[in-house]
């Protein structure tokens, strides 16, 4: 496998389509053990790899829609999973719905919170254009990661349905 960084992902990918209800932990549903959890199809890994081995994502960006209100919020926690090795919680992000509207009630997140669960190793989200009613952005490191998992399980705020994470490469 070639040790060089590099991104060769071109565009979005849906990341999350669904909304779990509790949260689902996944440390928890390996039995702390390695390999990669089987949820629900709408749930299922997004894989960072190519076909031949190499990195797909050297970071990602994330953003966030669904249908709700103006000032809906949902909570959702990112998972990643290294190969061989047990789901890995990098944090909590809180989406908060703004007025930009994507489509007939759809809006975007123009709001995100994040609260990583281990910052000792450096780790840094970083948040763009948050709080602004246009489109918020949280980016992050992947290296290191094969599959990574996003699961919706809060509407804190309001009733979003149909909440969606796109994922792009950074």
């Amino acid at each position: 496998m070639n040790n060089e960084l590099h991104t060769t992902a071109a565009g979005y990918e849906t990341l999350l389509v669904s909304a779990a209800g509790a949260e689902t932990d996944l440390i928890a549903a390996t039995g702390y053990n390695v390999g990669v959890p089987t949820p629900a199809a709408a749930l299922a890994p997004k894989d960072l790899m190519n076909q031949d081995g190499t990195s797909k994502y050297n970071g990602v960006m994330l953003s966030c829609f669904a249908t709700s209100n103006d000032n809906d919020t949902v909570t959702m926690s990112v998972y990643g999973i290294a190969i061989d090795g047990a789901p890995e919680r990098i944090g909590s992000f809180v989406w908060t719905f703004g007025t930009a509207i994507r489509s007939s009630g759809v809006r975007w997140a123009d709001t995100c919170v994040v609260t990583l669960t281990d910052t000792s190793s450096g780790n840094v989200v970083d948040v763009a254009d948050s709080g602004n009613d246009r489109i918020a952005r949280a980016r992050f490191d992947v290296t290191g990661y094969r599959y990574l998992y996003a699961i919706a399980h809060t509407t804190t705020t309001g009733a979003a349905t149909v909440i969606t994470v796109e994922m792009r490469p950074w």
